[in-house]
């Protein structure tokens, strides 16, 4: 028992350690601006993404990182595999802070190692700029840890 613990804590350190640098706090001068950009940027009622936006914006999500349209409504999904449970946990915990300052949240499943994300506006019942935003940065997250 005293064994598990100890090769848990081990673990939970070198995965913090991983962690860090999206981690770290922000300089003083950069925490709070005048506003709080990521929430300025993405208040108020969000738009559907235009077919010039889904082409310039989108389709990269689509053709190079893996994301795909859901049938039957306006969203894209995605799966992660992680080595472990601890890494999907901790990509979900860098990815909810992020998606909580946007005031945007996904839509997500997970069973141990594997992570499926749901990305869609519910303000616009549809695809917005905000799901592209946050499947930039959920892919970010993820080359931390895959």
């Amino acid at each position: 028992m005293v064994a598990a613990a100890t090769h848990l804590a081990r673990a939970a350190r070198a995965l913090c350690a991983r962690a860090r640098p999206i981690l770290a706090p922000l300089p003083l001068a950069a925490r709070r601006p005048k506003h709080d950009t990521l929430r300025h940027l993405c208040s108020g009622m969000a738009a559907r993404l235009s077919d010039d936006e889904r082409a310039q914006k989108l389709q990269p999500l689509l053709d190079g990182a893996g994301w795909a349209l859901v049938g039957g409504r306006d969203a894209i999904q995605k799966s992660f595999v992680f080595d472990s449970f601890t890494s999907a946990f901790a990509f979900m915990a860098i990815v909810a802070l992020h998606a909580e300052k946007m005031d945007h949240h996904p839509e997500w499943f997970n069973v141990y190692n594997r992570v499926d994300v749901t990305l869609s506006t519910h303000d616009c019942q549809g695809l917005s700029g905000r799901d592209v935003a946050l499947a930039a940065h959920i892919e970010q997250a993820a080359a931390k840890f895959l």
